[in-house]
């Protein structure tokens, strides 16, 4: 299959043909999303072998729940998965990671406490990222809420894709510096964090 091949297909499309048990859909919808996937999970882990292995695992669950999984945004489906699932792998310990030496804040998603703790970062995250120059502010939003790759995003906005990684860049050392190593590294685990 040729690369201009996959775009052709909208994610409706092949998620419908896929749930009719259309092996060459989920073809298609793995190369699509395949690299963009385990770029977010390596983002956070550092570890090859663990964000192949949640990647896998995502697309192993989509083909086997396929018939009945509702799935009205694949984009945003697979996102939240590899969220879910890195946080989970953080949290039940299979994972060492250096950047987070207080785990009181990612032990549950559904008690009270981290409802509050997510509200809280939401909250904060908002007010750094308002603090961003316009046109890193928005290139960040399309980055990692709307899961835009870098290409997406400049072919959006009209720009060069080495200025939108400049952009991205700059937005992640604002908001590192801003909000302090601990609590930038949280809001990108939190599951559903830019769906509040």
């Amino acid at each position: 299959m040729k690369p201009d091949d996959l775009q052709l297909w909208p994610d409706s499309l092949l998620v419908s043909d896929m749930q009719s048990n259309d092996r060459s859909a989920f073809e298609k919808i793995y190369n699509r999303y395949w690299s963009k996937l385990y770029l977010s999970a390596y983002y956070i882990l550092r570890n090859r072998e663990a964000a192949e292995d949640i990647i896998q695992e995502i697309f192993v669950s989509l083909w086997l729940k396929r018939e009945y999984t509702s799935v009205d945004n694949l984009n945003n489906y697979l996102f939240t998965s590899v969220r879910f699932q890195v946080f989970k792998a953080i949290r039940d310990g299979k994972l060492r990671t250096d950047l987070l030496h207080d785990t009181d804040l990612l032990v549950s998603p559904h008690n009270a406490e981290n409802a509050f703790a997510e509200k809280e970062i939401a909250q904060r995250l908002d007010k750094s990222i308002e603090l961003l120059p316009q046109k890193c502010k928005e290139i960040f939003i399309l980055s990692r809420k709307e899961h835009l790759s870098v290409k997406e995003i400049a072919d959006r906005l009209n720009l060069s894709p080495k200025t939108v990684e400049n952009q991205i860049t700059i937005a992640l050392r604002r908001l590192r510096t801003d909000m302090g190593e601990f609590l930038f590294w949280a809001i990108l685990l939190l599951a559903g964090i830019w769906d509040k």
